[in-house]
């Protein structure tokens, strides 16, 4: 499969192509998983062990929840073909990069600590492509940093996903990571956070296990923290680069619909850091979500989930719906002694 990249510093730009035996594969165990295959044999696109590879490659397509997971099985066979790389970026730090809070942040963390990265994103049919595409070659125009774009035709799988499960497809993150290894690079930033790490290709055996089976370390810089401590840090340590409101991380096409459960998350964050202190039209939008969604689970949210949406929204407790408000101030008040240790731990993260 022929991923074309255009490569773009400034105002001057490259186009190329990459590919591997490894995107190949990948495409394929992505499919038959749609297609409700029981098992999936490949040839070994890498050095490592044929039965862990397939163990791993069996847990990593374990999401979305309802789609019925295939046993992956390696065969003896190597495989080295269709393999196409750009050299020119050797041993550099490539950072996964879709625009938004986490990803812009991790960017920034590495520019701060001197690493000279290289942002990639990926363009593979996702429904909110354009407001990406104008977010990340903004982001990478301001902080001078070059920006490759991947484009690869996974329509097929979205159409699929889609329809039948409401989600894009799994291993998503893997395959642009596997895009990401086609130019050599010393490491790859995969900016998951604490909350993210259920989900099998932002999770900790991901982190920890890829290096094993495909040469290179992967991490988060965030993988013990939340959206609201990024921006937490961000506003004191951060904000000399970009303003953390032109990143985008919303599910339409238009970039900042205040009317999707992605709204609704980013919002919070930005309220509860204090990073914004303007009251968010997606509290009115998404109320029913917040209403019935997260309250009903909210003694089952981890800590930091369940402080910072009772923080972000007790702030403007008295604009929201009565029924929302109830619920809030319900909640404020049985949660108030976690409530006083996360404003303290968010003021601290301030002070760095």
């Amino acid at each position: 499969m022929k991923v074309n990249v255009k490569i773009m510093k400034n105002d001057s730009s490259k186009e190329i192509s990459v590919s591997s035996a490894l995107i190949d594969n990948l495409y394929y165990i992505i499919k038959e998983t749609y297609l409700n295959a029981e098992k999936i044999e490949i040839d070994n696109p890498t050095n490592a062990d044929n039965n862990e590879l397939g163990d791993f490659l069996t847990y990593i397509l374990a999401y979305p929840k309802g789609v019925k997971t295939p046993q992956v099985i390696v065969r003896d066979k190597f495989i080295n073909t269709n393999n196409h790389y750009y050299d020119k970026f050797k041993n550099r730090v490539l950072v996964c990069f879709s625009g938004g809070v986490d990803s812009t942040g991790a960017l920034i963390k590495m520019i701060d600590t001197g690493k000279n990265p290289i942002a990639i994103w990926c363009d593979y049919g996702q429904p909110y492509r354009n407001p990406e595409r104008k977010a990340v070659e903004s982001i990478c125009k301001k902080l001078k940093v070059t920006l490759i774009e991947a484009t690869l035709d996974l329509s097929d799988l979205i159409a699929i996903g889609g329809e039948r499960f409401g989600h894009v497809f799994p291993a998503r993150n893997l395959m642009i990571s596997a895009i990401a290894l086609c130019f050599y690079p010393k490491e790859i930033v995969l900016a998951g956070l604490c909350d993210e790490l259920i989900v099998p290709d932002k999770s900790i055996r991901m982190y920890n296990e890829f290096v094993k089976y495909f040469g290179v370390q992967l991490y988060s810089p965030f993988v013990t923290m939340t959206k609201t401590e990024v921006l937490c840090l961000w506003k004191a340590k951060w904000d000399k680069y970009l303003n953390a409101n032109e990143t985008v991380s919303c599910y339409s096409d238009n970039g900042n619909c205040q009317n999707c459960s992605s709204c609704a998350k980013r919002e919070v964050a930005f309220v509860a850091s204090g990073y914004s202190d303007q009251y968010p039209k997606v509290f009115d939008n998404q109320h029913k979500l917040i209403e019935e969604h997260w309250f009903s689970r909210i003694d089952i949210f981890q800590y930091e989930r369940r402080t910072d949406m009772l923080i972000a929204l007790h702030k403007y407790v008295d604009k929201l719906t009565p029924k929302l408000q109830e619920l809030v101030n319900l909640n404020y008040k049985k949660y108030k002694n976690e409530i006083d240790v996360r404003i303290k731990e968010l003021e601290n993260l301030k002070l760095q």
